[in-house]
């Protein structure tokens, strides 16, 4: 589908050069009574959850880990940001020179400072590799650790661990940030296993849908509102387990829309304005603190999306003036500020996009690189990853793996493993197909240590 849109200065829209944008956000009907459409997300989840069960899906485990994905749409350049080659020549390094980190030998680009400050905490993966060079089909390829299907639509890493973890503090279990990218729904588990789109935090008058109360609805007609129901539905049928069942998730939204915890969390001009400016006050600096509020309050998983890298001209000026800069400070800070607060250990960060570039640059007037999925290059940062350490390696020129081959459904099977889940489970497909976590992929044990 083709839209266009226009966004606040500093959000980089998920638009490729397909001339395609992807929003993927949880849409819910309008209860008139109530002025909000959140029972109807509680009644779906509690239906998913239920046909999981059915379907021989095992009880989901309680974990305290909590993932912060960093979504690069467009597909970044792997040697313009992770993985330089200054011995390659320039018409392969460009005009980028390799900035040492503080693990000695360890080089990454010279416009993420910041970052480079900060390897002792970060694992980069640079052998990752696939064969997808569309972005739509990438996109899904990396979010899911699945090829797509005709036949069937698997599930987001997001959805997997929203299924498995279920909701804490009345907040969402998975929530979306900026904009989405295809891959990033439920697919077989169910609508309401989608991510809750938090919007962008940057925005002036900043709020989120369905959080807050209606206008002219107070606390108190919301309550009296709450007790009219009530008796409504003991009038209507005390004994129907329908009734029963929509009392319950009537009851899971008020607690959300009335939960002190939920309203703090998005409260983002509560922060300190010196922590938003080291965050930089822009769509994606933004989005990552948004992501630190939500998983300190509760959240399971948050995806931030940060568009604009498909870049087949002006690829150098575009990173140098604007992307970099702004991918440095945000992603720097959210890597201090949860490390400060101890949030680290138990949140895994994961920076992706669906493919690199490639290593030769293009003749294009305005030079630039296209789609590569031979060799990509993935990062990690807490959740128990060992930091200081790249693992595998692309060859002199950046074409593809030299040594220590990574496959897409290995980042899967390592992020499954990092927040306590067995990425040989099984669920089984409203078609009666079984389907395992990470579809055979195994763990990159190495970014344990």
């Amino acid at each position: 589908m083709n839209r266009k849109e226009t966004l606040p200065p500093g959000v980089y829209l998920d638009r490729t050069c397909d001339g395609i944008t992807r929003r993927q956000m949880l849409k819910v009907g309008t209860i008139s009574f109530l002025g909000m459409g959140l029972p109807e997300f509680f009644a779906l989840q509690a239906h998913a959850q239920s046909e999981a069960k059915l379907s021989g899906a095992k009880g989901r485990q309680k974990r305290d880990k909590s993932v912060i994905l960093l979504w690069m749409g467009g597909g970044p350049s792997h040697i313009d940001t992770w993985d330089p080659k200054p011995k390659a020549g320039m018409e392969i390094q460009g005009p980028f020179q390799p900035l040492e980190t503080n693990v000695p030998g360890i080089f990454i680009s010279e416009h993420l400072p910041k970052l480079a400050r900060l390897m002792d905490k970060m694992a980069i993966l640079r052998s990752v590799t696939h064969g997808i060079g569309a972005h739509e089909l990438a996109q899904h390829y990396l979010q899911t650790g699945y090829l797509p299907l005709p036949t069937i639509e698997f599930p987001s890493f997001g959805s997997v661990i929203a299924h498995e973890k279920g909701i804490q503090n009345n907040l969402p279990a998975y929530v979306t940030l900026l904009g989405g990218a295809e891959g990033q729904g439920a697919g077989f588990l169910g609508g309401s296993y989608n991510p809750f789109y938090a919007g962008n935090p940057a925005d002036g008058n900043y709020r989120v849908q369905d959080l807050t109360l209606p206008n002219g609805v107070t606390s108190a007609r919301l309550a009296r509102r709450r007790q009219l129901l009530s008796v409504i539905d003991t009038l209507k049928n005390a004994s129907s387990d329908a009734v029963k069942s929509m009392e319950t998730f009537f009851n899971r939204a008020y607690g959300l829309v009335t939960s002190k915890e939920a309203q703090r969390a998005f409260e983002i001009d509560k922060e300190d304005p010196r922590l938003r400016d080291e965050y930089g006050r822009t769509g994606f600096g933004q989005s990552c603190l948004m992501a630190r509020r939500l998983v300190e309050a509760g959240v399971r998983f948050v995806t931030v999306t940060m568009g604009g890298w498909d870049t087949h001209e002006n690829n150098f000026n575009a990173l140098r003036d604007n992307l970099l800069p702004e991918l440095d400070r945000g992603f720097s800070a959210l890597i201090r500020d949860l490390h400060q607060r101890g949030l680290l250990e138990t949140t895994l960060v994961v920076w992706m996009g669906e493919f690199g570039r490639t290593p030769m640059i293009n003749k294009n007037p305005n030079p630039g690189r296209d789609h590569w999925p031979n060799a990509l290059s993935v990062v990690m940062a807490g959740g128990g990853v060992r930091g200081g350490q790249v693992i595998g390696s692309t060859d002199e020129r950046g074409m593809g793996p030299a040594e220590r081959p990574i496959h897409v459904e290995d980042i899967a099977a390592t992020l499954y493993h990092a927040v306590g889940l067995d990425p040989n489970k099984e669920y089984i497909t409203p078609s009666g197909r079984p389907i395992k976590l990470a579809n055979d992929g195994k763990i990159v044990r190495e970014v344990f240590g």
